[in-house]
């Protein structure tokens, strides 16, 4: 069954007051299954069996350098890949239906009102021309069927959920007299205009300073607290990562290389690019005591490796590690590990003076 088929006639045409989806407690909202993405019209495969899970009311951080695959993972399951990138294999739902085989039409029903998106440079999202309460206001008379003077004054009321100061000033107001702190909560209040399950927020705190990056994440957590929403929640940024989310996914060189509880990843990292990740980064009881980098450059896309992927750069890497696949194991509840060292139970303090 596609989304297509969970209301009728269409999804895209569903009133403002039709039930979403149901997800039973504990099951997945959204589910990706051994999705391989292929890029540059199938000349390179850039996504190699990711597989991922977000609960309902689960914030879900996505980890890892660039170009390691998770905006392209971010973005398939959004329906939005890029022209000349497809999906070859695996499976892609929300609440338990198929998302890999909608139409346009039934990608605009589930855009906005069953997922929102909220990326890193705001600015380059909304019309420079246009006073950004106009443009909240047109995504809710579209979507949801709103009577203009209904539309404005839902909008007054997102500005304001969203902590937006003056919220009928800000409503006439162009992008361009905005800081960038009030540009993300725009693009967060339009994300949640239609009541969304799921927010995708790609890098979403990235080109923020400290201080306001800081308020955008306790506006992440208020919105779950608040409205049940699971957040999916890119970034490069482990100590972001680490205060705000429920579990963590590592990526490397499009595959996944660690998943669990974001605490357990943190405190007890067993795969050897998140323990340097965490070096990098001095998260939890990793210290910096000198400027850390990761030696050597990740694989090009596409590149061609018999064994684990991150091989070249890793310091304990055997020839066992280069021999063949790597297939994840589990070590502890939910946290999975790709290393043939993944049972090994090195503590923070001893990885830290590796």
């Amino acid at each position: 069954m596609t989304i297509d088929n969970l209301r009728s006639p269409d999804l895209a045409a569903r009133p403002a007051t039709a039930a979403a989806p149901a997800v039973t407690a504990g099951s997945d909202l959204l589910r990706l299954d051994d999705l391989h993405i292929s890029v540059h019209h199938g000349a390179a495969t850039a996504i190699r069996g990711i597989s991922l899970t977000v609960q309902p009311g689960e914030i879900v951080g996505l980890v890892g350098e660039s170009g390691s695959g998770k905006t392209l993972t971010c973005r398939a399951a959004l329906g939005v890949l890029p022209d000349g990138c497809t999906i070859d294999q695996g499976s892609l739902s929300f609440a338990g239906h198929d998302l890999t085989t909608l139409s346009r039409r039934g990608w605009e029903g589930v855009h906005g009102r069953l997922m929102g998106a909220v990326f890193q440079d705001p600015a380059s999202y909304l019309n420079p021309s246009i006073t950004v309460g106009h443009q909240l206001a047109e995504v809710l008379r579209v979507k949801l069927g709103l009577s203009r003077r209904a539309a404005r004054q839902r909008s007054i009321e997102l500005f304001t959920s969203v902590g937006l100061n003056h919220p009928e000033h800000v409503f006439h107001q162009i992008p361009a007299e905005l800081s960038g702190g009030m540009l993300q909560r725009v693009m967060i209040a339009i994300a949640i205009s239609c009541d969304p399950q799921l927010l995708v927020a790609d890098e979403a705190t990235t080109a923020l300073d400290v201080t306001i990056q800081a308020e955008v994440i306790e506006l992440l957590r208020r919105l779950r607290a608040e409205r049940g929403l699971a957040v999916l929640f890119v970034s490069h940024d482990l100590a972001v990562v680490a205060e705000l989310c429920d579990r963590v996914v590592v990526f490397y060189a499009g595959e996944v290389v660690e998943s669990g509880p974001a605490r357990e990843i943190i405190e007890r990292p067993r795969h050897p690019y998140t323990q340097a990740l965490l070096r990098v980064a001095s998260v939890g009881d990793f210290r910096r005591r000198e400027l850390q980098v990761i030696g050597g450059q990740p694989p090009q896309v596409g590149e061609h490796i018999t064994g684990c992927r991150f091989a070249g750069r890793c310091p304990a890497a055997a020839a066992v590690c280069r021999s063949g696949p790597i297939a994840p194991v589990t070590v502890d509840d939910q946290h999975e590990v790709r290393c043939v060292r993944a049972q090994e139970a090195w503590t923070a303090g001893e990885l830290a003076a590796r």
